[in-house]
């Protein structure tokens, strides 16, 4: 265990108060990288119907998956939601609107959710509307009602 002890050398000299170099605030992350970010488009209020609502076109909204990249939008139904400050809130998990970042979720956000939770959640955190975006995943075929209701039924 000889190379665990500190011994000093004669030779040696030994950092003062003054050597050791003070603390800044100026981090590697907040050094500017030439591009400044994308804004952030503001919610749009509530009275406003979604015909009125902005347009951003769908290679516009691909583009902002973080909020570092002007906020987390998320399509449902050709509308625009900015889900960033959701995220926590998400009873699902934060990963669930990750996955769908600047991308259409339509058929899977209305597998689990209402008209309830989206006048309730999502009305608020409308942004635009927007046409063509595209979702990444195939929606499976549902097969309802595959039997007549007939006459056999007395």
């Amino acid at each position: 265990m000889g190379w665990l002890k500190r011994t000093s050398h004669p030779t040696v000299n030994h950092a003062t108060s003054e050597d050791i170099p003070k603390p800044t605030s100026a981090h590697i992350e907040h050094i500017p990288s030439g591009t400044a970010p994308l804004p952030r488009y503001p919610a749009a209020p509530l009275s406003t119907p979604d015909a009125a609502l902005q347009f951003i076109p769908a290679e516009e909204i691909a583009k902002r998956t973080s909020a570092e990249s002007g906020g987390l939008l998320i399509v449902v139904d050709d509308i625009v939601y900015d889900c960033t400050q959701f995220l926590s809130e998400h009873p699902g998990g934060e990963q669930v609107i990750r996955s769908f970042a600047g991308t259409d979720c339509s058929w899977q956000f209305w597998r689990f959710h209402g008209k309830k939770e989206m006048q309730e959640f999502g009305r608020p955190l409308r942004v635009a509307r927007t046409a063509g975006a595209k979702n990444r995943f195939k929606e499976p075929p549902r097969y309802i009602g595959l039997r007549r209701l007939g006459d056999e039924w007395d």
